[in-house]
């Protein structure tokens, strides 16, 4: 959301600069022995939003892709991950492009590397004190 509201902000002070700038470039009632306007008037807004592009989507997906290459990369045994599909377990073999996890003591399951979403940094705490809700009638 914050994201969201940072580009339209972005493109809209764009688009108010690159109506001004292409007003001062075409005036109509300017001195026809006038020099026109330099060539990276007309330029700069692409460039401008070229630049925006780049360092508020492009950059930062590249840099969540190669953390998520390094994540994967990492995935060893003895590990406790979570799918991308919910189930959560700990690895039991690694292979190139599977990786094989046990859910529970007699179930274990072969998935694709790439549907590893995270790997846990710890076993789940068992919440103590926990009040069942009770029916009343």
């Amino acid at each position: 959301m914050k994201l969201r509201n940072v580009l339209y902000g972005g493109l809209f002070i764009l688009a108010n600069f690159a109506q001004k700038s292409l007003a001062m470039a075409a005036r109509p009632n300017a001195d026809p022995n006038a020099p026109p306007p330099p060539a990276w008037v007309s330029w700069f807004p692409v460039v401008f939003m070229v630049a925006i592009f780049y360092f508020l989507l492009i950059r930062p997906q590249m840099r969540q892709r190669k953390d998520q290459q390094n994540m994967l990369s990492s995935i060893k045994k003895g590990d406790r991950i979570a799918t991308s599909g919910g189930l959560i377990g700990t690895v039991v073999n690694v292979f190139p492009a599977i990786v094989e996890i046990k859910i529970s003591e007699e179930t274990k399951v072969k998935i694709k590397r790439s549907a590893v979403a995270e790997i846990l940094a710890e076993e789940p705490k068992e919440i103590e004190n926990v009040k069942e809700p009770v029916l009343t009638k």
